[in-house]
């Protein structure tokens, strides 16, 4: 009779638990990388709920009044030829600054903050870049990002629900093993009300209610045969042109992902890259050139004097070139600029400080410290630079992505991993003369944002926890990963930390967190995971320790 009693208590208690474990599903996710809400959960594969995740307690809703000001915000701007919307385009504006303005910051500048964070219960395999629509249409394109562990096949866009952040709809858009192609993170942008999708050498027009596919686009490759090519992402001109490049990879090289880029044999036969012009309205192509030179960073597409240019930037020189409405031509009046210092490495991608077009080197690995680098619009001749990053001995300066750019203020914000730091830098817009504003001791490889008006401008961006020195080491994948990573809030005029997150698993490697409507920002998991965290003041039931990036702060105070 006890072993009877024994066995029946066991089974409730274990059905206890198990009904637990379901009523917290919205909270928790599994680390198997291709798990859904469907499928069943087990002991073995339920992560931990962090400090964030247990205060926010399940999903964490937007602040509505806020939204409607956002959105009120948003709609007062001009930011053609974007959707007016929060997530328009993957860096803000075409002029790639990573500003986002009408977004808001609800924490404190001057009391302690709680961070809430929430895991979404659907997993969406290496997600990317999130776009969105109306206040409450969000979409995630993700499938596509080589460097996770086991490789993805399937570029995909999904439709997200705010709040619960379950899965609505999936438009998968190209598999890789049966067809063969290079692949790697394309782009994703709201346009027109509705979705524009590049991945491999194809554009995609996506219905943004439906997710019905209503157009594809092959994009000419030039020198570069189609599958050793995907197009890394997209500009575009207040017409409605948009703009883009392709990466291409060396002939006979079977690697995936941007890292072919620097580990296929024979990568001096590498083929230059092609940009190509395409009518969104008409979805033609208009006109397409063979560059230079193969170009690693994503196209910056601007106006300036009343004529569209685009920047790219090549692994020597940078180059310009125009855009008249029926052909794209290099223009021969300025530049091409040689930018590197000796020992130094390719630059990422460019962002525009008003008469300025801005980028920092060593996009791949150096051992001398990168440059932050300014030339004028208007006179190529005019180089002004900067080394705000020094390096100590043995320390590797890497980082493949670009700063963030706050022109209203003239000032710019730079990183680099291996050092483990950010800095601030500020630009005279009348000399182009760069000085070093303040640094910080933060790791990141991440593109960083800007939210908030300008008087009350806050920096987000990501630190990573690892005893591994060189970034190069990092493993980023789903299996073994030995980094955390945390998103940190901060003073932009100061770098004084506002509010730091529990760390969890790291997040897309090369990409940004995307600031959402009502005060939340949103940031893809590399375990497939999206997570939802919001910045609150904190009261005395609310405050928990923790510790970010060597400042004492309480989860994370002023």
């Amino acid at each position: 009779m006890m072993d009877q009693n024994h066995r029946l208590h066991t089974m409730i208690l274990h059905s206890f638990l198990l009904a637990t474990i379901a009523g917290l599903s919205l909270a928790i996710a599994s680390v198997l990388p291709f798990a859904s809400a469907s499928t069943p959960m087990s002991f073995e594969n339920v992560t931990l709920l962090t400090p964030d995740q247990i205060a926010a307690g399940g999903p964490i809703p937007p602040n509505y009044t806020l939204v409607q000001q956002e959105a009120e915000c948003i709609a007062a701007k001009q930011n053609p030829p974007w959707y007016p919307t929060m997530l328009a385009y993957e860096r803000g504006d075409s002029n790639r600054t990573g500003l986002y303005e009408c977004a808001t910051f609800t924490g404190s500048f001057t009391g302690p903050n709680q961070v809430y964070a929430y895991r979404s219960p659907d997993r969406y395999y290496t997600p990317a870049i999130m776009v969105t629509r109306g206040t409450n249409e969000m979409y995630v394109y993700g499938g596509s990002n080589a460097a996770a562990d086991p490789i993805p096949t399937s570029s995909y866009v999904a439709r997200v629900e705010p709040g619960t952040l379950k899965e609505l709809w999936r438009t998968v858009l190209i598999n890789t093993n049966i067809s063969n192609l290079w692949t790697g993170v394309g782009g994703l942008e709201s346009l027109g009300g509705n979705l524009f999708a590049v991945t491999n050498s194809y554009l995609y027009k996506l219905n943004g209610t439906t997710g019905e596919v209503e157009g594809v686009l092959t994009l000419p490759t030039g020198a570069s045969l189609p599958n050793n090519s995907y197009f890394n992402g997209m500009g575009g001109w207040p017409d409605g042109t948009l703009v883009m490049k392709n990466l291409a990879r060396a002939p006979g090289c079977t690697l995936q992902g941007f890292f072919a880029l620097a580990k296929c044999p024979n990568l001096d036969d590498t083929p230059p890259s092609a940009l190509v012009a395409v009518d969104s309205n008409t979805f033609k192509v208009l006109d397409w050139v063979q560059l230079e030179q193969m170009i690693g960073g994503r196209v910056t597409a601007t106006q300036y004097n009343g004529k569209d240019y685009a920047y790219l930037p090549g692994t020597t020189e940078l180059y310009r070139y125009e855009w008249n409405g029926q052909n794209l031509t290099l223009d021969e009046s300025w530049g091409p600029v040689s930018y590197l210092l000796p020992n130094q490495t390719a630059a990422s991608a460019c962002g525009i400080m008003s008469d300025y077009v801005v980028c920092q080197t060593n996009g791949q690995p150096s051992n001398v410290p990168l440059s932050v680098f300014a030339v004028s619009q208007a006179n190529s001749s005019e180089l002004t630079r900067i080394e705000p990053i020094p390096l100590e001995p043995g320390q590797v300066s890497y980082i493949p992505s670009l700063p963030a750019f706050d022109p209203e203020n003239n000032r710019i914000y730079a990183m680099d991993p291996g050092p483990g730091k950010v800095a601030a830098v500020n630009l005279d817009q009348e000399t182009g003369n760069m000085t070093l504003a303040w640094s910080v001791d933060e790791k990141t490889l991440e593109w960083m944002v800007l939210i908030g008006p300008a008087d009350q401008r806050v920096f987000v961006g990501t630190n990573i926890l690892t005893n591994v020195t060189n970034p190069l080491d990092y493993n980023v994948g789903l299996k073994g990963a030995n980094y955390k990573e945390q998103i940190q809030w901060r003073d932009a005029s100061t770098g004084k930390l506002l509010a730091a997150s529990d760390y969890f698993s790291p997040m897309i490697n090369g990409f940004q967190m995307w600031p959402g409507y009502g005060g939340i920002i949103y940031e893809g998991l590399n375990e497939g995971n999206i997570m939802a965290l919001k910045v609150l003041p904190a009261t005395n039931a609310t405050l928990t320790t923790s510790t970010a990036a060597g400042e004492n702060s309480t989860s994370v105070a002023g």
